[in-house]
């Protein structure tokens, strides 16, 4: 019986890649690399060397490898193949990404969505556990959506992975993707930093970063212009929110990522019941991850469960 299974998250600036094994979501072994966005050789050697440390460290009949699974930014095919992921890795246009590392390692390997892993990790190992229908917004350097239910993800294919591009105004940013007052322009971490910057962040207090991270700790510490920026910003996301939860019913969402460490006080306000219900008694529950950084490589890992 295979009991472990290699997770891989790309991230916007690291990889996380772990070994885990499956029937507890315990990460045994977690290796960390910059991320290479440019070169499609050192991005395969540099995945294939930590691959080849984990696979080391699997030994024993407890320890017995089911595979590699990679949670990548943008739309994968069935077979492995990397559609595109909008220039982030630029070199992963029509790219055989499981052939390559199968080829490689003598390992099965299966991709996913980035987001979407990170959902079937946070149902099947995190808050999701007890919830049937669980949906997941990864608020980060973009806004991811994945959504799982009963444990498995809700399709095959990652068709609503560009979920986050919702327009909830129409008097505010263009977004990359083309439309004015995109969630993700706006909830995402340069969202909030194009909020702060109408507020004039940076001329107000120049030594302090444009990050969500300090904007949310200068709120915590009465900082009132910090605080209005935040309710925007929360503004945003509840709308966000009350759409997904119109479209999708879910009984749980789950924030990750970067931004959500900022939002655990703010988890009751960001959907209101009196909105108009998919049925008499529905009820969601809004929560932060407690997985953090090892969503990704859990939900990768798992698409061998």
């Amino acid at each position: 019986m295979k009991t472990t299974a290699i997770g891989i998250d790309i991230g916007g600036t690291r990889t996380k890649i772990g070994l885990v094994r499956l029937a507890t979501g315990q990460v045994e072994s977690m290796l960390v690399t910059p991320t290479e966005t440019k070169d499609g050789e050192r991005f395969l050697q540099t995945i294939g060397d930590a691959i080849r440390q984990l696979k080391a460290s699997a030994t024993g009949p407890s320890s017995a490898l089911a595979g590699v699974g990679i949670g990548v930014p943008g739309f994968v095919f069935a077979d492995g193949t990397v559609d595109s992921t909008y220039g982030f890795l630029q070199f992963m246009e029509d790219y055989p990404l499981t052939q390559h590392l199968e080829a490689a390692h003598g390992l099965p390997c299966r991709a996913d969505n980035d987001a979407r892993v990170v959902a079937l990790g946070e149902a099947i190992y995190g808050q999701g556990k007890g919830f049937r229908r669980v949906l997941v917004l990864t608020l980060g350097t973009g806004l991811g959506l994945g959504f799982a239910i009963d444990g498995k993800l809700d399709g095959p294919l990652p068709f609503a992975h560009m979920g986050g591009h919702q327009t909830v105004t129409t008097d505010d940013f263009i977004c990359y993707c083309g439309k004015t007052g995109c969630l993700e322009s706006l909830v995402s971490g340069s969202g909030i930093g194009r909020i702060a910057s109408r507020f004039g962040w940076e001329q107000k207090y120049p030594a302090l970063p444009l990050t969500a991270e300090a904007i949310f700790t200068e709120r915590q510490a009465g900082n009132r212009d910090a605080a209005e920026i935040v309710e925007e910003y929360l503004g945003y996301l509840k709308t966000g929110i009350d759409n997904y939860v119109n479209h999708y019913a879910p009984d749980l969402v789950v924030l990750g990522g970067g931004i959500a460490k900022g939002l655990k006080a703010d988890v009751e306000r960001l959907h209101s019941p009196a909105l108009l219900k998919s049925y008499k008694s529905y009820q969601v529950t809004i929560t932060t991850s407690v997985l953090e950084e090892q969503a990704g490589i859990l939900g990768s890992a798992a698409l061998f469960g």
